[in-house]
């Protein structure tokens, strides 16, 4: 059935580093992302941080999203003092997104509005965190008398114990306002709506709708519905969640559901997430008035469905629930789920939730139709983090603004795919770029929300139907997309090293406070300061927890002076006072395997040499008529980059291949003639170098000892790469026979991964031919000095290129040379394209002369932020626009103040910081020694389980039987159950299960069976083990820090050293 739509025609929004739509489209497009270090103002750490997910009370994930400067104007909206202090802040912060809302959609101050058929619905949970901290001042009877009998038990007469009372009476209270007649309005949820309403004098309803993480998308059914039936003439729905406390952090920890590593949606590496906070509202009207009224329609909403998962568990998703919903809404919309291109996910980043949707969505589409192309599935909460109750509408918001502007936003904090997103059945793909909507599909959207208690929703947006279709993706969308980076460049500059030290100092107190978006403003700040003094510094970071442990190692390798080169670190500094002479290393065959490179997509200069190449995008990347030009095409593009920075070198070599980018660099051919130059090299070394039976090895030795191993008459020395790298050439079995002896003689050696016999007279037919194909090709003077590797030597500037480009394809590759000749006359060596081989020979050739790479094949742009950042700290005048331009970068505050929202239970005194460490140390302790005492009462399987299962939930062991089902009759989410199974085991002494089948719709008889039947299968030397199961698929590729940490002290005490796994669900 298809009901009249729903149009948007306002939006409001404050969602963290966002305060109106136009900058969480920014943010969306930019990646920006809200993260930071949970302000101590909010949850001290030092008494909520742990980073053992077991240790009670405490919470493991230090990173939230949270508001920066919101503050209430009470006094512009006529608010009392004494109501202000006793209301809860999600009141007022839902009236100011309220009011944005009406006046987006032309409705000022509710002017305008049908006030006597306007409505509020707003989704909220437990109203807001801080009327459940004021209600804290109501419980000072209970302090009073525990902290009474506490100091009665230590001998405190009662007279002493009335006055300390009395005094800690006054301190208690005075960070909570006053009980008053606004306190329990204030600290209700459903005033939050009627709040609004009393505001703008709307009398169609408010009131507010609870359905946990999905409330406010249910506050946008709830309005539809209203709009549908004739019962409002216009909406407000929306939601508001400030709810970032111990009851919700650490309730979330102890389901497992924070993120332990970096938080990442639809991603391999879902681990959860973190929590963020704010309000988003939304002013709808049906199509028929908005279009009548003239009003400007963001999107209109074509249906609406919501289900329940029924028996399934309260905490976990049911991707059978989720359909359900889904098809609800494709039924009311009147058009099919397979014709939606995006999809706004609840995206958590659980590992259970995601798989959860993705299954529920791809299944949705695949029934609708086998054939459907895959569609894009995105999440907010990749910026902003989960905001619960206003999670919903956050998500409609984006792809409300995603159909408006008729763009498919790229994902943020998404790396790689799901492993249900891979493969030829997959229905759905994370974007990695912002595309223009498809043209052969109608703009449309879903958005999905799901919340605890087993609540699903799912709406779906369409185009205005005036909407105009785009043709064309502008070029604002694209810049922003372009500039997102995985890391920042940190620039000091100052004309003595103690106010180096200062500026450094005073930066690294104010890191631990910014979120990872506000390292980019950072960055932008400190370059803007930049002023071209001699004392120079310069750190990359990723985040700004990197930045901190960064900046705190460049202080202390100040201490012993003012220059500093770690490379691995991207650490820097210096005090020469002049520019430094710089010299580039260009890769030849070998270098690089393709790939995603973040200098093709972050600067435009570097994209357009790529697109002038024509690689191939698909296919065998290593071969090569593929290789040699690809090559060719990175060093060009780092080329540019690092020109549009100001970084010349003053003297260059080239590997072989890299010869060619080297004579370019050099002024003897312009970049067209050299990617032309690259093809025809490739493809005459490809298909005229004989049958492919020659091979090459690389031998860890010098060419004296190389030779002692016997090359006889068909084998030659390829490469002179480093003193102990040695390159040889021949027919292959004679390679094969050199390796094994080499390897017999205790000297490393490897066959190297190629077709023919290169830099031997076995190539003589190609460079034969490529004596023709150079004909074709004119070439000029050198203008710079070029070091060949044919010679080592430098070129003359009338040097016959054409006979030096013939020879170097038979004469053997002499690096080791032409790199000490480079080194003589360098400050710092930049390797300029795919890889980093000719970094490590040069390391080993000219160890004294620091060596940087770009490595343009890498997705990550930290390689090129550490030669533009070394490059500067060694003095060198640079144009640092390029770093910046097109970026989104906000100011930081001007004094260094950030304001965030505090919990008054934060305003007490801090205590001493090992005396809270004394104190979470026994409390510790002592949790340890109960759970030692409950591992030691056992019986049989089935009691023991009945035991603690009757103690989790608090029911008389009568009341728990072999019969009960726990997730039916006790209502435990399977993550419970996991850890009574893990605590049985553990109790009757034995390993970990391995394989434990899904416990869903077990009774617990069933379930201690299904323990013993495993034990027997269970290794004994499982107990204990060092790994879980299934650790090794795991394994990916991942970049090493080191960290300076003080040595662990040794535990002697027996056991120590011995561990286990818990495991509370199998795959």
């Amino acid at each position: 059935m298809s009901v009249e739509r729903i149009s948007i025609v306002g939006i409001g929004l404050r969602y963290p580093d966002a305060s109106s739509p136009e900058e969480l489209w920014e943010n969306v497009l930019a990646g920006r992302r809200a993260f930071r270090r949970l302000p101590d103002e909010r949850m001290n750490r030092a008494d909520y941080y742990s980073p053992d997910p077991k240790a009670p009370d405490r919470f493991y994930a230090q990173k939230a999203a949270v508001l920066r400067d919101y503050e209430f104007d009470r006094v512009a909206h006529k608010v009392a003092g004494s109501t202000f202090r006793a209301t809860d802040t999600t009141h007022w912060l839902a009236l100011d997104v309220a009011a944005q809302a009406l006046a987006d959609a032309g409705f000022d101050e509710g002017d305008g509005a049908p006030r006597q058929s306007t409505g509020v619905v707003i989704g909220n949970s437990l109203t807001g965190e801080f009327s459940r901290a004021n209600i804290m001042r109501l419980r000072w009877p209970y302090v009073r008398r525990t902290v009474a009998a506490a100091l009665s038990s230590r001998g405190w007469e009662d007279e002493e114990t009335a006055n300390f009372l009395r005094e800690l009476e006054v301190q208690y209270k005075e960070p909570f306002p006053e009980i008053n007649e606004d306190t329990l309005a204030g600290g209700l949820a459903n005033t939050i709506a009627g709040r609004v309403c009393n505001h703008f004098d709307f009398a169609g309803g408010g009131y507010t709708v609870d359905g946990a993480c999905s409330s406010s998308l249910l506050s946008v059914v709830t309005a539809a519905n209203a709009l549908v039936q004739g019962d409002l003439d216009l909406a407000i729905a929306g939601g508001v969640d400030l709810s970032i406390d111990p009851f919700e952090v650490i309730g979330f920890a102890k389901t497992g559901a924070l993120a332990k590593r970096e938080m990442k949606v639809y991603d391999a590496d879902s681990n959860g997430f973190w929590p963020g906070e704010g309000s988003g509202m939304l002013v709808l009207m049906r199509e028929s008035d908005a279009l009548e009224q003239g009003k400007r329609i963001y999107a209109s909403i074509g249906g609406w469905g919501v289900s329940s998962d029924g028996k399934g568990g309260i905490t976990r998703p049911e991707a059978a629930g989720h359909r359900l919903a889904i098809k609800r809404a494709y039924d009311r919309a009147g058009y099919g789920v397979e014709t939606v291109s995006y999809f706004e996910g609840h995206g958590t980043g659980t590992a259970l939730g995601d798989a959860t949707e993705i299954e529920a969505l791809s299944t949705a589409r695949r029934d609708a139709d086998p054939l459907a192309k895959q569609a894009a599935l995105s999440t907010i909460k990749g910026n902003i983090g989960h905001t619960k109750a206003a999670a919903g509408v956050a998500g409609l918001i984006k792809a409300t603004l995603a159909v408006y502007h008729q763009v498919i936003p790229p994902a943020t904090g998404h790396h790689d795919p799901h492993e249900s997103l891979t493969g030829s059945s997959a229905r759905m793909y994370v974007p990695r770029d912002a595309t223009l909507w498809p043209e052969d599909q109608p703009v449309r959207a879903g958005v999905s929300a799901m919340g605890f208690g087993g609540i699903n929703s799912h709406i779906t947006v369409t185009e205005a139907p005036t909407a105009p279709r785009r043709r064309e993706l502008d070029e604002r969308a694209r810049t922003l997309v372009a500039g997102r980076q995985d890391a920042e460049l940190l620039l000091f500059d100052a004309d003595d090293l103690a106010t180096l030290r200062g500026n450094v100092a005073a930066v690294l107190e104010t890191v631990p406070k910014l979120s990872f978006a506000e390292l980019t403003d950072l960055a932008a700040t400190l370059a803007k300061e930049v002023s071209g003094k001699a004392v120079r510094a310069a750190v990359v970071a990723a985040n700004p927890e990197h930045a901190e442990r960064k900046l705190t190692k460049l202080l202390e390798q100040l201490d012993s002076g003012d220059a500093v080169f770690d490379s691995a670190d991207g650490i820097f500094a210096s005090s020469r006072g002049t520019a430094p002479k710089i010299g580039y290393l260009f890769p030849g065959q070998g270098s690089g395997r393709g790939g995603e490179s973040a200098l093709r997509r972050r600067f435009a200069s570097a994209e357009e040499i790529y697109r002038a190449a024509g690689l191939p995008a698909s296919g065998d990347q290593v071969a090569t008529e593929v290789a040699q030009p690809r090559i060719v095409t990175g060093s060009l593009a780092a080329l540019r980059v690092l020109r549009s920075f100001g970084i010349e070198a003053s003297t260059a070599t080239g590997h072989s291949l890299g010869e060619l980018t080297a004579l370019h660099w050099g002024g003897a051919l312009d970049e067209r003639g050299l990617l032309a130059l690259a093809k025809v090299r490739g493809k005459v070394m490809a298909t005229t170098t004989g049958d492919g039976t020659g091979a090459m090895a690389g031998i860890a030795a010098s060419p004296s000892r190389v030779e002692e191993l016997g090359l006889g008459d068909d084998v030659v020395i390829a490469g002179y790469n480093a003193p102990e790298q040695t390159v040889i050439s021949g027919p292959a079995p004679a390679i094969d026979k050199i390796v094994a002896r080499a390897k017999a003689q205790g000297v490393g050696a490897t066959r190297i991964k190629v077709s023919h016999a290169f830099h031997s007279p076995a190539v003589e037919p190609a460079a034969n031919a490529m004596t023709e194909k150079l004909g074709e090709f004119s070439f000029s003077r050198l203008e710079r000095p070029v070091v060949s590797t044919v010679s080592g030597d430098v070129l003359h500037a009338a040097e016959n290129l054409s006979e030096l480009l013939r020879d170097q394809i038979v004469l053997p590759v002499r690096f080791r040379e032409a790199a000490a000749k480079v080194a003589e006359r360098s400050d710092l060596v930049v390797e300029v394209g795919p890889g980093r081989v000719l970094t490590g020979l040069f390391e080993e050739i000219a160890p004294e002369t620091p060596v940087l790479a770009i490595d343009t094949d890498n997705a990550s742009l930290q390689a090129l932020l550490r030669v533009v950042g070394a490059a500067f700290a060694l003095g060198a005048e640079l144009s640092l626009d390029a770093l910046f331009e097109g970026r989104v970068v906000r100011a930081l505050p001007a004094d260094g103040v950030f304001n965030f929202l505090a919990s008054p239970c934060e305003a007490a005194p801090s205590i001493d910081s090992e005396l809270a460490a004394e104190l979470a140390a026994e409390k510790a302790q002592a949790a340890e020694a109960d759970a030692a005492s409950a591992d030691s009462e056992s019986g049989s399987t089935l009691d023991l389980l009945r035991k603690l299962a009757a103690e989790r939930v608090e029911l008389p062991l009568e009341a728990v039987t072999a019969d009960t089902h726990p997730l039916d009759d006790l209502h435990l989410s399977s993550i419970t159950v996991g850890q009574l199974v893990n605590d049985v085991t553990r109790a009757l002494g034995r390993p970990a299960l391995e394989g434990m089948p899904n416990f869903a719709t077990v009774c617990l008889g069933e379930l201690a069976e299904m323990i013993d039947e495993l034990a027997q299968t269970a290794k004994p030397t499982d107990q204990g083990a060092g790994e879980a199961p299934g650790v090794g698929p795991w394994v990916r590729p991942f970049a090493v820090e080191y960290v300076p940490a003080p040595r662990p002290k040794a535990d002697l005490t027996p056991g120590a050293g011995q561990a286990e796994w818990q495991v509370f669900a199998t795959p």
